[in-house]
Order: C-alpha cells, then structure tokens, then sequence
C-alpha cells in the first residue's frame, strides 16, 4: 500500500470508528435507556416511543455493521501483518453483528409487548407484568453478551495497532487498557455477579475518549507504514 491509499484508509477508519461509538455504543442506548431501569417499565412507555424504538434498532443494525467495514477496510494493510489476527478479528466483527440482531429482536418485542400491554384488563396487569420481568432479563443477557464481543474486537483491534506500532503506542495502550476496564468494571460484574465499589462511569468513559483519541489520529496523521518487520 502507498502513502497516499493508506491515509485515505485511516481517515476512513477514523471516521467510521466515530460513527460506531455514536450509533452503536451510545446514542441508541441512551435513547431506549428509560425502558430497561426498571424491572417492567418498558411495559408502559415503549408503546408511547414506538418511533423512538424503531429509529434505535435502525441505528444500532448500521453500528454493528461497522467493525465489518471497518475490518474490510484495513483488511489488505492488516493481512501483511498477521493474518490469523485478520481472521479471528473478521470473526468477532460478524458475531458481533449477529448478537445486536438478537438485541434488537429484544427491543421490538418490548415495543410489541407493550402496545399489546395498553389493551388489557385491568385483572391482567399482574400477569403481564410477571412475564415482562421475565421478558427485561432475556434482554439483559442478550444485552451483556453482545457487549462483551463488542468490546472483545475492539480490544483486538486495538491490539493489532499496538502490536505493529502503527499508532503511537500510547494511544493503542490506552485503548487496550479502556477495553478491559469496560470488561471487569461493566460486563463481567453482571454476568459473574460480583460487585465493583466505584461508579459504572469510571469504567465506561475512558473507552469512549480513547475511541475519539483515535479517531482524531487517524484522520490527521493516519496508520504508520515505515516498519517493513511483517509477521505472516
């Protein structure tokens, strides 16, 4: 790859990498995050957000198609290097497609459930909202173990660039340590059932910074391609 094609690369990557932190790890959830505080809210609200709800499932099926863009997109520069990093970080990008299509399957059934909710009898709220609770934790799981593949690619990811140097190493070190904070301080303790005595954003928001950090690397100064050391 030349100079020229590998910066319009990176800048592509780095604004990709925007566009999956806005519609696939942020905005969408911060949109629907009223339907899932409480044990059977969504009961009640989704149906009065049913647009809410379908725009955010759009968003979130066009953010998790972006690690396989973005994967497709350095899948050339990044075969020269390792390509059994290449093939594991293709599988984690498409898993992680496959479990938001799950997730969203979630969603739409709490917009279902709840527009069938504003129908019923009043002696069958209490049935309904028993198996709304049971309906809320399969998207809980659903929720977390689609996350945890999430940030497993961008930890792979993050990796590849630390690994050939081709960003400065502190900005992928930083990313790879964001990953695992999110890992052990948000996904883990939910699905291991062990408790962290700090706040959620503690381990949440360095990820996010570290994703704009490189972002703004990639698009200004790009992937570095001086080091001829490839490993096959």
């Amino acid at each position: 790859m030349d100079m020229k094609s590998t910066q319009s690369m990176s800048r592509s990557i780095g604004l990709w990498l925007i566009v999956y932190l806005a519609v696939g790890l942020t905005i969408p959830y911060i949109l629907l995050q009223s339907l899932t505080t409480a044990p059977a809210s969504f009961l009640s609200l989704a149906s009065q957000m049913a647009l809410q709800v379908r725009m955010s499932v759009v968003l979130l099926f066009i953010g998790s198609a972006v690690p396989i863009v973005i994967t497709i997109t350095a899948l050339d520069f990044f075969r020269l290097r390792n390509k059994s990093l290449l093939l594991w970080l293709i599988a984690l990008a498409v898993i992680n497609f496959s479990l938001q299509a799950i997730e969203n399957e979630h969603w739409l059934s709490f917009l279902s459930m709840s527009q069938e909710f504003s129908k019923v009898n009043a002696n069958e709220i209490v049935l309904w909202q028993t198996i709304g609770i049971g309906v809320r934790l399969a998207w809980k799981w659903a929720h977390y173990t689609h996350l945890l593949i999430a940030v497993l690619w961008l930890f792979l990811f993050y990796f590849i660039l630390f690994r050939y140097k081709l960003v400065p190493r502190s900005i992928s070190a930083f990313g790879l340590v964001a990953t695992i904070l999110q890992i052990v301080g948000i996904t883990l303790p939910a699905m291991l059932g062990y408790s962290i005595p700090f706040p959620m954003e503690f381990f949440g928001m360095p990820l996010g910074f570290a994703f704009l950090v490189l972002a703004i690397w990639l698009i200004l100064r790009g992937l570095k391609v001086e080091d001829k050391r490839l490993t096959m």
